[in-house]
């Protein structure tokens, strides 16, 4: 245990398939919990990341944030937090991976190296955060007969096409969805699959949190008007690799959260009933701890759930998002499984989500112009908040002590362009007084 920002924060660890990693850090957390009669305790899971220091200094940054606004009271009640830091294990999935700079020889260079990096991902399994073992030989085989196809990939739409087969076959169909168009991964045959993943992709230049143009302008073209993500065979297969790592993330963080932390909601609450649980979740996280509250909120109802810039579907939340079908997470929503307010923060400055996770717009021949949005069929929640919802309220990202009006059961979009300038710029106070505001609302 570790005291930040005067909130004792607990490290709480699950593999890969969202198993208890160490009982001993539960057990830990309860006895805490009994001994300081604590009334809240924020369950907060990281992202992409691929180490324990990249999560560690995230939870540090944050609740070093968050203790400056802690509610000491609430409708007239003294609370006593603690906080659960949850560990699985996440891939690394950064916007300079994304988005490779520079001209096209280099942009051919950069591609070529990350489809290697994500090759070699794919030859090893993770056991913790930040943990490997080698793959089964069967697994290892097909990667490095896929990595041997790279040598005359540029040229030979045979070996195109048979490295999308190989590396698809390392992939379990499970978590295949319309929502997010993962189903045409699996559903296209692969030569039109690389065709419209090979088509440019745009978006329009967006305006940092400081006002002046973001660093994803150096990708603008001559026009001015739109950044490109380049055309190539390359840029096909990257993006490819891209979406096979998005799909990898989704189906393990769907895992843990309704598997790991689900369960473990399910001992805190058996120990101490009355105790109140905030769900908190960046990036993947986000998915995480919606699967969490999902999972457990039939019978363990969750106090609160905020997302910041979470990488699932802006539907996800949805009701009948494409005339037929509600959004994978609706009935957290419909069961009222969250008793209080549920908050997401989305902001255009999120080009990891803005721009990598709506890939599936190429599959589906979206407009390219349009790519990312809330036009988009397959944009993110982190860019566009949830849309096709009922209970969704747009509002703004304030400063640090501003007066928020949120409302138990309904989902609070709140855009921060203002504050947020990148996927990871979720570590300072008006994210921290978003989050003690939703709380003592409960």
């Amino acid at each position: 245990m570790k005291v930040i920002g005067g909130i004792p924060v607990f490290e709480v660890e699950f593999d890969k398939k969202g198993k208890l990693f160490d009982a001993k850090q539960l057990k830990a957390l309860v006895e805490h919990l009994h001994a300081k009669q604590t009334t809240d305790l924020i369950l907060f899971s990281h992202g992409w990341n691929n180490d324990l220091a990249d999560a560690r200094k995230l939870y540090t940054q944050f609740f070093a944030e968050f203790g400056a606004f802690a509610p000491n009271t609430a409708n007239g009640q003294t609370r006593v937090f603690a906080a659960a830091a949850i560990l699985w294990p996440s891939k690394k999935f950064t916007d300079k991976e994304l988005i490779p700079g520079g001209g096209a020889a280099a942009l051919t260079s950069q591609e070529l190296a990350a489809i290697r990096a994500r090759l070699r991902d794919l030859a090893k399994e993770p056991v913790r955060l930040g943990k490997f073992e080698p793959a089964s030989a069967t697994r290892r085989k097909k990667v490095a007969k896929a990595e041997k196809l790279l040598a005359n990939i540029e040229n030979d739409p045979k070996a195109q096409e048979e490295f999308v087969r190989t590396v698809r076959s390392l992939l379990a169909t499970d978590a295949a969805d319309k929502e997010d168009g993962t189903n045409a991964l699996f559903k296209m045959n692969e030569r039109k699959l690389l065709d419209s993943l090979k088509q440019p992709v745009l978006e329009p230049l967006s305006v940092s949190a400081g006002g002046t143009a973001g660093s994803f302008a150096t990708l603008s073209t001559s026009s001015g008007g739109a950044a490109d993500l380049g055309s190539s065979i390359h840029s096909a297969l990257r993006r490819f690799l891209n979406l096979t790592t998005y799909y990898q993330m989704k189906a393990r963080a769907g895992t843990v959260g309704a598997q790991g932390v689900a369960g473990v909601i399910a001992k805190l609450r058996a120990e101490r009933p009355k105790l109140r649980l905030h769900l908190v979740g960046h990036s993947f996280g986000g998915r995480v701890v919606t699967a969490a509250a999902d999972a457990a909120g039939g019978k363990h109802r969750i106090d609160s759930l905020t997302l910041l810039q979470a990488a699932f579907s802006h539907n996800g939340f949805a009701q009948k998002f494409d005339g037929k079908r509600d959004g994978f997470f609706r009935k957290v929503v419909d069961a009222k499984k969250v008793r209080g307010p549920i908050l997401v923060t989305c902001t255009k400055n999120d080009k990891a989500v803005g721009i990598a996770y709506p890939l599936a717009s190429r599959l589906a021949g979206q407009d390219a112009a349009a790519i990312g949005d809330e036009n988009d069929v397959y944009g993110g929640i982190g860019r566009n908040g949830a849309v096709k919802t009922p209970e969704a309220i747009k509002g703004t990202l304030l400063a640090a002590n501003a007066a928020y009006d949120f409302v138990a059961g309904k989902i609070h979009n709140l855009v921060a362009d203002a504050f947020i300038a990148d996927h990871s710029d979720i570590c300072n106070p008006q994210v921290a007084w978003a989050l003690a505001s939703a709380i003592s609302r409960t």
